[in-house]
């Protein structure tokens, strides 16, 4: 079982519900935002300082590019990604990127649009947009903390999640509880060492267009090349 805890968010599994029951025709194109916190900036620089983190498009973007598997029910083809350190040049320095973007083509020819970045100013914002045939899903358009408007000599207010502690702290729960049902029932999760492989996969062609500036077919990992006789 893999951890990709967003699929057990309610909001994330209702739209996928939706999606697999027509609701908004064929799924054509999904837009996904992955932003962090710049409160948090600091400890990211110390950790990727000291340690690989695998980049933008590997250590954040990993869960957009996995719901946009799930959602659009195919796999990468081609990938286009850019990205620049514009608040925060010191993480080009690492050979990363502080905001990045990455354009996907499925084998399906359905489209994914990715944005990711380190220097978000209100808050932890997670969005998912699901463009279809016959209608429109979005998922956490507003990255709401809770129900409370705050009132006061700055206008009416929504505060913004933290982190993703916060926001997915539900997703995690129903991860664990379905992590232990499928050993108390015997079955496998529906979350599998396939989709970590492929997401992986995709993440890495997304890493390789941005450091190489060029269109990137994406390879399926389990390629094999024949051994000459």
């Amino acid at each position: 079982m893999v951890g990709f805890m967003r699929r057990y968010d309610k909001s994330y599994a209702y739209a996928k519900k939706q999606v697999e029951e027509g609701k908004i025709g064929d799924p054509v194109l999904i837009r996904c935002y992955g932003l962090d916190p710049t409160k948090a900036i600091d400890g990211f620089m110390t950790f990727a300082k000291n340690n690989y983190s695998g980049g933008l498009f590997l250590d954040m973007a990993i869960h957009d590019l996995d719901l946009a598997r799930w959602y659009l029910n195919s796999e990468a083809k081609q990938v286009w990604a850019i990205g620049g350190s514009y608040g925060y040049p010191e993480i080009k320095e690492l050979n990363d990127a502080e905001t990045g973007a990455a354009l996907v083509k499925f084998e399906n020819d359905t489209m994914g649009i990715f944005v990711a970045g380190r220097n978000c100013a209100h808050g932890y914002h997670i969005e998912t947009e699901i463009i279809g045939t016959k209608g429109t899903l979005r998922i956490g358009t507003t990255p709401e903390k809770n129900m409370v408007t705050v009132f006061d000599e700055n206008g009416a207010i929504k505060e913004c999640s933290d982190g993703f502690l916060e926001r997915f702290e539900q997703a995690y729960l129903s991860e664990v509880e379905e992590f232990i049902s499928c050993i108390r029932e015997n079955r496998q999760p529906n979350v599998t060492v396939e989709d970590g492989v492929l997401s992986t996969a995709l993440g890495y062609a997304c890493k390789e267009s941005f450091e190489t500036g060029e269109l990137v077919s994406v390879q399926s990992p389990y390629k094999v090349v024949p051994s000459s006789l």
